[in-house]
């Protein structure tokens, strides 16, 4: 029986393909959430890479893995390169076209260097990032999925959220209390075209709840559909802009909230 040379390269067996392809999704998610769009690629052999990234260079949320962010002309890919080899992620880093920018590809050597990669994300994970994780993980655990959660120059922006959703976190913030107020001002099911005063109402009732929720003035802009739009999208409100601090605060207060037996620390809306 002839043994093929160990060096020869062969398709990798199904259940590492199926690591590889679970770590490159955790690989994936972790740069999404730390603001950096990262598109894997899995190596479908032995001699080639675990997983390779595509990581377009441009935007300032990839800074925390370039260094100091200083980018050197000569070549942009080395401070990458330095970081992960600190951190025993043996890669390498190249730079490649991708359209008219800069791209960084970033070919993971093996299963294990892929998951201290995702560790070393996580790790470097900016403290803006991390807040917005925490407030869509709170959104999420009171049913509201459809958030729109940006971080923008160090800060969380909080925006349109449809106008039941904005009524779920209305009752959760306030333990109920503002049931009979949303009854009784007519906003709990008033969704239609015409409803465009009853989303203004509402955005203002949020926006003092959840102001006095995270301990930051929140500007909470309403912004209905129109005529032409209501059958293709819902009313919704935007919060607005606040520090990562305290957006931990107004999902620590949204959690607390929904606890069994919470008594809510929120007071119910002043009409």
């Amino acid at each position: 029986m002839t043994t093929a040379p160990a060096d020869v390269d062969t398709p990798v067996d199904r259940a590492s393909l199926e690591a590889r392809r679970a770590v490159a999704r955790e690989l994936q998610t972790a740069f999404r959430d730390s603001g950096v769009h990262a598109m894997p690629k899995i190596g479908m052999t032995t001699a080639a890479p675990a997983v390779s990234l595509t990581i377009p260079l441009s935007g300032w949320e990839i800074s925390p893995f370039l260094g100091d962010g200083q980018l050197p002309v000569a070549n942009p890919a080395a401070p990458l390169q330095h970081l992960l080899g600190q951190h025993d992620v043996h890669a390498k880093v190249t730079l490649v076209e991708f359209g008219p920018e800069t791209a960084a590809e970033v070919a993971v050597a093996t299963y294990g260097d892929a998951w201290r990669l995702v560790a070393l994300v996580v790790e470097r994970r900016s403290e803006a990032h991390n807040a917005a994780l925490r407030l869509r993980a709170a959104f999420t655990k009171i049913g509201i999925t459809e958030d729109h959660i940006y971080v923008a120059a160090g800060t969380v922006q909080i925006g349109d959220i449809n106008a039941p959703d904005a009524v779920t976190l209305l009752e959760i913030l306030t333990n109920g209390n503002s049931s009979a107020a949303l009854d009784e001002l007519g906003l709990r099911n008033r969704w239609d075209a015409e409803g465009w005063r009853e989303v203004e109402k509402l955005a203002q009732l949020l926006g003092r709840v959840v102001s006095k929720a995270c301990g930051q003035y929140l500007e909470s802009v309403p912004n209905p559909a129109c005529h032409t739009c209501a059958s293709s999208r819902p009313h919704r409100i935007s919060l607005g802009t606040a520090s990562p601090q305290h957006v931990l605060l107004l999902a620590s207060a949204i959690t607390a909230a929904d606890e069994p037996g919470a008594c809510g620390d929120v007071a119910p809306p002043d009409m």
